[in-house]
């Protein structure tokens, strides 16, 4: 099933209304935390009032009789809750209000997604964090194989948690490989992969890399003294 934004709404956002008192959606905003919010004219969404914007040029906070006009607002592109989330990440992080407005095709308000949100999503689905180890290999443009690579790492008693992609920068050059892996030897899975011949270009760091490393010396020596 397709992850689209519904699967991500803040129901508990702050919504202000055409209308309201300055003095209050800034107070609100910065009681709140939050750089700004949707503003609705019944249930649709017309646009976003930054704080930053209702106090510009003050000394303090708007006058209470003050309303919120269209004319304080930011036009701010609203989603449908049913469009894809990741065929709309770059213009979702090239937004500057940090929360994304949902509404449906009528224009009809349906909540917000807020960017940190989004990065928490994908940090899930990645495994970034605890329980696996990062490694990125560096392939020229005529480098080995995805399907090797991956036979490789699952030789070594490692699984896969994710994968993906990206070109190295170099003019002409190849691809950087990511990937998140499990693995109970996680220093010699990458020493395994340098020894087949691949760049690892980055990896996570060892837990007690140093009596790993020993390990894999004692290993070795064993192995000589069986032949």
């Amino acid at each position: 099933m397709a992850v689209t934004f519904s699967h991500l709404v803040e129901a508990d956002y702050p919504v202000f209304t055409l209308g309201d008192s300055t003095a209050e959606v800034a107070r609100k905003l910065a009681d709140s935390g939050c750089a700004c919010a949707p503003v609705l004219d019944g249930d649709h969404y017309l646009g976003m009032a930054f704080l930053s914007s209702l106090l510009k040029g003050r000394k303090g906070w708007p006058p209470v009789r003050e309303k919120l006009g269209r004319e304080l607002l930011e036009r701010v592109r609203a989603y449908r809750p049913d469009e894809q989330l990741f065929d709309n990440l770059l213009p979702v992080a090239a937004s500057r209000s940090g929360i994304v407005p949902l509404a449906d095709a009528e224009g009809r308000y349906a909540g917000v997604v807020s960017t940190r949100r989004i990065l928490g999503f994908l940090a899930e689905r990645i495994h970034s964090g605890e329980g696996g180890s990062t490694i990125e290999i560096e392939v020229p443009p005529t480098g080995a194989k995805l399907s090797e690579i991956i036979e490789t790492i699952e030789k070594n008693d490692a699984s896969i948690l994710s994968f993906t992609s990206w070109p190295s920068g170099v003019q002409g050059g190849g691809q950087i490989i990511f990937f998140r892996v499990a693995s109970h030897d996680f220093f010699r899975l990458v020493r395994n992969l340098e020894n087949y011949g691949y760049l690892i270009r980055y990896h996570s760091s060892f837990s007690a890399a140093g009596y790993d490393e020993l390990r894999e010396k004692a290993l070795e020596f064993i192995h000589y003294m069986d032949m």
